[in-house]
């Protein structure tokens, strides 16, 4: 984070030593690039404030980059003056977002920007505000809300709202892909390709295009679209910081196009070709101050299954299934689904291993308990996960239910029975009283069934507690 954040300063200090150049006429709005033009013309009203109101009231300066915002956010009346709280909160927002460690702070900030543009007389900012927090909401994962955003910016009558109109029709295809509208997703893609004019627009939306046409299968219509978005960042290159994008956008647009071109020749079996754009896309990435570790770990995932001669991991989110339909159960033996639960707890990603896990578990629900031994491991792997994360009982549940799917399906001297029974006895002591006695009786019943087997198991101590446990409504105290 704190190297996110010193990435950030240079930026901001150049924003804000461009604005007082402006404001002073020293430098001429006109020779500024387009995208800094909108942000100094909003934000000229508020210069540089006096030194002494970059200090807390303690003397202390407030951390990090976004601190003097902050400060002058402060003293701030949103009522009375909305377009200054609306253009202070993006300020915040996007400094906090591109830190990548306070997103949901950078949310609120973004919520909080909406806010304040709703209030003002603006409409373009309105509109820009509801964009804006539209791509934070997909960004985080929430696409229903990204696409209310949408809808309600889609109602804002801008005085420029064909200056929004690519960026409005790409988040509403976004949203419809993460919801699992595919072909609609597409549909306003392509609208927003037509109607975009600033070149990172059109190449994000060519790479959103090419996913689509992935998921699709039709990802060969995709290869001169993504051709030609690579020269055209290349000619931006070229013309320099006097026309062209800053570096850092550059870097993280062309790792896109590469990423996705990767993935059209994975497709393809090409593999040599693969790599070679799969490792430029990891070189760029690797450049830029914005760190994107879900990207990082699919190039590297990427380059693994090329070397194991399997097909791209394509992300294409589906729509939701009945509860009445019938999946086929999760079949472990599927080395794909282990490794890659494997590489997300390597990466200390537990939300998404744990959300991997639990969809797995799923195929598996029957009426009653489960049966199944692919059942039982997935139960043992979430077992574990949540150990690790110290939430016992939660660990303690899933290590129960592992050893009766795996007693019912296996038998008691399977190994993964021997699993769930370490992890319950690993886990009993860290319980309530009441939830140990749960436990205790599973592993009651564990032992019980080896004993009938003729299997020694379970020390006598172990056993003398396991009775007190049972017997006992209350911990047993001797005075």
């Amino acid at each position: 984070m704190a190297q996110a954040a010193a990435a950030a300063v240079p930026s901001i200090i150049c924003f804000f030593t461009m604005l007082a150049l402006s404001s002073s006429g020293m430098v001429g709005t006109h020779l500024l690039p387009p995208w800094f033009q909108a942000s100094l013309v909003r934000l000229r009203t508020l210069a540089d404030p006096p030194a002494d109101d970059l200090l807390a009231e303690d003397g202390a300066m407030l951390s990090g980059p976004e601190g003097p915002l902050l400060q002058r956010l402060q003293k701030v009346n949103a009522e009375h003056d909305p377009e200054a709280a609306y253009n202070l909160h993006a300020a915040v927002a996007n400094i906090l977002w591109a830190s990548g460690s306070q997103r949901e702070k950078a949310l609120l900030h973004f919520e909080a920007a909406r806010d304040a543009a709703v209030r003002s007389s603006d409409p373009d900012m309105q509109l820009a505000s509801h964009i804006k927090l539209s791509e934070a909401y997909i960004e985080e994962g929430r696409p229903l809300d990204s696409q209310r955003a949408l809808v309600v910016a889609a109602g804002v009558l801008a005085n420029h709202f064909t200056e929004h109109a690519a960026k409005l029709n790409r988040g509403l295809g976004r949203s419809k892909f993460e919801l699992g509208f595919t072909e609609s997703a597409l549909g306003y893609f392509e609208h927003a390709e037509t109607v975009a004019v600033q070149i990172d627009d059109k190449v994000r939306i060519v790479c959103d295009i090419a996913l689509a046409n992935a998921c699709l299968g039709k990802g060969g219509k995709s290869m001169e679209p993504l051709r030609d978005a690579l020269a055209s960042l290349h000619a931006s290159n070229k013309a320099g910081a006097e026309g062209g994008l800053p570096a850092d956008i550059l870097n993280d647009l062309q790792a896109d196009v590469h990423f996705r071109l990767a993935e059209l020749f994975h497709s393809m079996q090409d593999a040599v070709a693969a790599k070679r754009h799969y490792s430029l896309a990891s070189h760029l990435q690797s450049k830029s101050p914005r760190l994107n570790g879900e990207r990082a770990a699919a190039i590297r995932r990427g380059i693994a299954r090329v070397d194991q001669g399997k097909g791209p991991e394509l992300r294409c989110p589906t729509l939701p299934r009945p509860p009445w339909e019938k999946v086929a159960p999760q079949n472990l033996q599927d080395a794909d689904f282990l490794d890659k639960v494997n590489l997300l707890l390597a990466e200390q990603k537990y939300d998404l291993a744990e959300s991997e896990l639990k969809a797995g578990l799923r195929t598996h629900r029957t009426e009653g308990p489960y049966k199944s031994l692919d059942a039982a491991t997935i139960l043992n792997m979430l077992g574990k996960l949540y150990h690790s994360q110290k939430s016992f009982s939660k660990s303690a549940k899933h290590f129960r239910q592992a050893l009766m799917a795996v007693i019912a399906c296996c038998g008691v001297e399977h190994q993964e029975a021997k699993v769930a029974y370490d992890g319950l006895r690993g886990v009993k002591e860290k319980l309530p009283y009441d939830e140990q006695r749960v436990v205790a009786a599973a592993i009651s019943q564990y032992l019980e069934k080896l004993e009938k087997l003729g299997v020694s198991a379970g020390s006598q101590t172990e056993k003398e507690d396991i009775i007190n446990l049972l017997t006992y409504s209350q911990p047993l105290v001797i005075s």
